[in-house]
């Protein structure tokens, strides 16, 4: 299991990079959502095994955190079944 933490950001843009940082995406990650949920569905970089992410999105805006979040839960749903699932440990802000 690969334990990753996502460092605060104050946008959704700032946040969907703190991702990034956090699975060490490639350079071509997109800042946006879309791009998000792709790489999360990807991570082939990274060894075999759960991929863990820890955010606290406690300095985005409402509506960014629920889109985050909206787009981070896909990405944990689809990846389940295979090699490199995402997880998600969202704290409360």
């Amino acid at each position: 299991m690969t334990e990753r933490y996502v460092a605060p950001a104050a946008t959704k843009r700032d946040a969907i990079r703190a991702i990034y940082a956090a699975v060490n995406a490639p350079d071509w990650a997109a800042p946006n959502l879309d791009g998000l949920i792709d790489v999360l569905r990807d991570l082939s970089w990274l060894p075999p095994g759960p991929v863990v992410l820890h955010w606290t999105p406690d300095r985005l805006p409402a509506a960014d955190e629920r889109a985050v979040v909206e787009a981070l839960t896909i990405a944990q749903d689809e990846t389940a079944p295979t090699d490199r699932p995402v997880r998600l440990r969202i704290r409360p802000s």
